[in-house]
């Protein structure tokens, strides 16, 4: 084989390592798929893989409506994100706060809570509402989405990975999720 075809089977195996798709959680309604977004492992242990999601490259805001990176945290047992997504309307600023965070018993059953606020701004006058929810997911609600991972992903087999954190950051924590974000705010009648 000559050398470069050598060179270019090593570069094609190098690259195609460094992406992979993984399956997260998800439960109820949702309108926004996550092909428009990728992500990068941020860290990763026994318990959770915390990923920090954009949108792809020329993703149509059709499937990705993201300004910057958000972070979803999630685990066999655990599901958590919290987003803030600001926009300007029709000159009206308005920013939106989500946080949901579930304890998913088995692939068939998790329980959710979270919040979710809204702040809006023009002229002068500003509004703000809240409101929280708890919520119970069965099998029929539950499913897994895809996600495309295009950094890190040597994290995912770093010896970090198969350690348990102690117990004061076994938390859940994490950032993230804007695209369910938006999901839950246009179920609430936010946007």
């Amino acid at each position: 084989m000559q050398p470069i075809y050598l060179l270019l089977l090593a570069l094609a195996t190098a690259i195609s390592a460094q992406t992979t798709t993984v399956q997260v959680f998800n439960a109820g309604e949702t309108t926004i798929p996550l092909s428009g977004v990728e992500a990068s492992v941020v860290g990763a242990n026994a318990i959770a893989t915390t990923f920090a999601m954009q949108c792809k490259d020329n993703a149509p805001t059709s499937l990705c409506d993201l300004d910057d990176p958000v972070t979803i945290t999630a685990g066999p047992s655990t599901m958590t994100f919290s987003a803030v997504y600001t926009t300007k309307t029709l000159g009206v600023n308005v920013k939106l706060t989500l946080m949901n965070d579930c304890d998913v018993t088995s692939s068939t059953a998790a329980s959710c809570s979270g919040s979710a606020g809204i702040y809006g701004s023009t002229l002068g006058v500003s509004r703000s509402s809240s409101t929280t929810w708890k919520t119970s997911y069965s099998s029929d609600d539950i499913y897994y989405q895809p996600l495309t991972v295009t950094a890190g992903v040597d994290k995912l087999n770093a010896p970090q990975a198969t350690q348990t954190p102690d117990a004061a950051a076994a938390g859940h924590v994490g950032v993230g999720g804007a695209a369910a974000a938006a999901v839950a705010a246009a179920a609430y009648g936010f946007i």
